[in-house]
């Protein structure tokens, strides 16, 4: 791998958080019920319980046994000066994807798929995506989405108690991806890059690989962004209940094309 990247040394993630997800959080933290989803976390050892899960099925990447793979992580580490490497696995699946679990000690994990799939220059795209969710401390929030069903599951009328929490954790759980999209391009810093690997996220055909139209899905990008964001509050948060795994990429895409013209990202990597 060419290590021909910028080193953002004393990278504040404060810097580059979408507004949307700054908002997302506010809301949320102040949601009653967020306390107990917490205490749900402690009290049954959730990270512990992932830590197993992971480590105990999937393929540990370490500089030993995936040399290069690990590379993608430390080089990324070094980038968005992340002091502390998280652990990285390898699961089976062939879609391209990736996600990071625990707070206290986050575990990355890659589907194969990705490393097939994808390109040096996508693959820290997406490792930056997972580090932008570490580096802005969002992991605690994401353990407690992903518990939420299980602890509505547990109480009589359980869903319309924790109805407020649950939205306003599914919200800003997809408002976060936001966040870790911009951190990804810092990662790579390549704006191309990116779009690209938002589109096979979205489906573009393995054959097409060599024929991807980027100013393509930039125009979907910009016809989507016609739409009224703020408007459709209501509409997402319902839709990120009923279909919590969508990767949303066009809307993603959106949003990361719009701050590229802000010339945000470009003034930080001119300032590090």
């Amino acid at each position: 791998m060419i290590r021909n990247k910028k080193i953002l040394t004393g990278l504040d993630h404060t810097s580059y958080e979408h507004p949307f997800d700054q908002k997302a959080l506010s809301a949320l933290e102040s949601t009653p019920g967020l306390d107990l989803v917490g205490k749900f976390i402690t009290k049954n050892m959730v990270e512990r319980v992932y830590t197993v899960q992971y480590t105990g099925s999937h393929l540990r990447v370490t500089k030993d046994s995936y040399p290069k793979i690990y590379e993608y992580l430390e080089y990324a580490c070094q980038i968005l000066d992340i002091k502390k490497i998280p652990e990285l696995y390898i699961e089976w699946g062939y879609n391209i994807n990736a996600c990071t679990v625990g707070a206290e000690n986050p575990i990355i994990v890659l589907n194969s798929g990705l490393i097939d799939l994808c390109d040096d220059e996508e693959i820290m795209f997406v490792i930056g995506h997972e580090l932008g969710h570490v580096k802005s401390n969002h992991m605690l929030y994401h353990m407690m989405a992903q518990v939420i069903n299980i602890i509505i599951s547990m109480i009589p009328f359980g869903s319309l108690a924790a109805a407020p929490v649950q939205f306003a954790l599914f919200y800003w759980d997809r408002m976060s991806e936001f966040t870790a999209d911009r951190a990804g391009l810092l990662c790579c810093q390549k704006p191309t890059v990116a779009i690209k690997t938002l589109m096979k996220m979205a489906g573009v055909p393995q054959s097409m690989y060599r024929s991807i139209n980027v100013e393509s899905f930039i125009q979907q990008a910009k016809d989507f962004k016609q739409l009224d964001f703020e408007g459709m509050n209501k509409v997402i948060k319902t839709i990120s209940i009923a279909d919590d795994s969508h990767p949303w990429t066009v809307m993603r895409a959106t949003q990361l094309i719009e701050w590229l013209n802000t010339g945000e990202a470009k003034k930080i990597l001119k300032t590090h």
